[in-house]
């Protein structure tokens, strides 16, 4: 009898630990699902891709884009970001890092029309390849913060074009009939 107690005791104790740490398990994979369709949803959008394949004087060359996989999880430094926004539950957590660097898949990120993404997690601006005419810069986008309900996100993006040349903005997006949409653009930079 005592054995079978003891039995069904482990049993019981395993069942508490594992069950809850599948749910998170599948929570986390569904989060993370969701902020990689966010973030190729819009990075040609992000870079500008359409006014860049305009620009471009050989429609035959390829442009590059070197994008960081490490999506940041704390906003950059940013007197724009001590506005109205000290109450956002979800720009919060951005800032205050609750939510941790993590490198996405990047095999689930294609190429774009006429634009090479090359994955490099710490660019070197030293070396000659970034001197190309084809290289359009450099790519680093924030954590994605949803709500519980997955349905309203914030994130950070820059780009980093050349000296004097870049921007960036804080966003506000919303998923509407299953497709993320851009709402707000709550802070942005030129240069």
């Amino acid at each position: 009898m005592k054995r079978k107690m003891r039995t069904y005791t482990i049993g019981l104790i395993l069942s508490l630990i594992i069950f809850p740490l599948s749910i998170f398990a599948q929570t986390n994979d569904k989060y993370d699902k969701e902020e990689i369709s966010v973030v190729y949803q819009f990075l040609d959008r992000l870079i500008d891709g359409e006014r860049f394949r305009k620009l471009n004087k050989n429609a035959n060359d390829t442009l590059i884009i070197y994008f960081n996989p490490t999506l940041q999880s704390r906003l950059e430094k940013n007197p724009l970001f001590d506005r109205d926004y000290k109450t956002n539950e979800l720009i919060k957590k951005l800032e205050d890092n609750r939510l941790a660097k993590r490198v996405i898949d990047t095999v689930q990120i294609k190429s774009l029309q006429g634009i090479k993404i090359l994955f490099e997690s710490e660019p070197d601006f030293n070396k000659s390849k970034y001197l190309s005419d084809k290289v359009i810069g450099t790519l680093n986008i924030s954590r994605v913060s949803f709500n519980k309900e997955m349905t309203v996100g914030y994130f950070y993006y820059s780009v980093y074009c050349g000296e004097d040349c870049g921007w960036g903005d804080l966003i506000k997006i919303k998923k509407k009939s299953g497709v993320w949409e851009i709402t707000k653009y709550l802070s942005s930079w030129v240069s």
